[in-house]
């Protein structure tokens, strides 16, 4: 990493906020941290700073945006941003209960007294890669620095993540409001970066959905 990260915190519990906040601030990957008492502060700090990821406790409180909602809402601002849930009720199959928005970049972490800083600030540099980490133990984690789903934008992940479904291009045109044209020229900017060099006889089309799998879902 050129720089370190610039993660933001957002936690309503002012006690480990400012715990976890300055154990994270002295971690060496990390080269930005701005800390947010709710989901309000939150958005203002991401509008004038872009970050590469997010630590979002997921219930902020009555007068808050919950964690979900937040972080729907920062990616909004920006569509890169890394997303690490933090909960007390996190279960390991937490992310695929989520909408299908939670399709890239995202990781969900149990709130425990053991957390290690470590292990979350790898977390937020994954999702800032575009890693989903369906089971964030970590014996089970591990870290993908060669991420090529995060080099696309988010219209085409989303036109890729309904090639994987099995739909063609005058499908996923009719399921986004694009025309047929569009979706194609689309799918061909992300094969050029899901399969940087293919060899004779390809399937781009196949290469480019496993790759996008393996690096958003976690499959092999």
């Amino acid at each position: 990493m050129t720089r370190g990260l610039r993660v933001l915190y957002v936690e309503n519990d002012e006690a480990l906020l400012g715990l976890l906040g300055n154990s994270l601030a002295i971690n060496p990957q990390v080269g930005l941290l701005a800390k947010a008492g709710g989901s309000q502060q939150a958005l203002e700090l991401a509008a004038e700073t872009s970050f590469d990821s997010a630590l979002i406790d997921i219930n902020l409180g009555p007068n808050s945006l919950s964690g979900i909602e937040l972080a729907l809402r920062l990616r909004e601002l920006n569509e890169h941003l890394g997303i690490v849930l933090l909960s007390q009720n996190i279960t390991k199959n937490y992310l695929a209960s989520l909408p299908g928005q939670f399709d890239y970049g995202w990781a969900a972490l149990q709130k425990s007294a053991t957390l290690s800083i470590e292990h979350i600030v790898d977390l937020l540099h994954a999702t800032s890669l575009g890693k989903i980490v369906a089971d964030p133990s970590p014996e089970a984690f591990t870290l993908e620095v060669d991420n090529l789903t995060a080099q696309i934008s988010v219209r085409q992940r989303q036109i890729v993540g309904f090639a994987a479904t099995g739909l063609d291009a005058t499908a996923i045109a009719e399921q986004l409001g694009l025309t047929a044209v569009t979706v194609r020229q689309e799918l061909s900017k992300a094969y050029k970066v899901l399969v940087p060099n293919p060899k004779p006889g390809t399937d781009l089309r196949t290469a480019a959905v496993l790759r996008f799998l393996r690096e958003t879902r976690g499959l092999e």
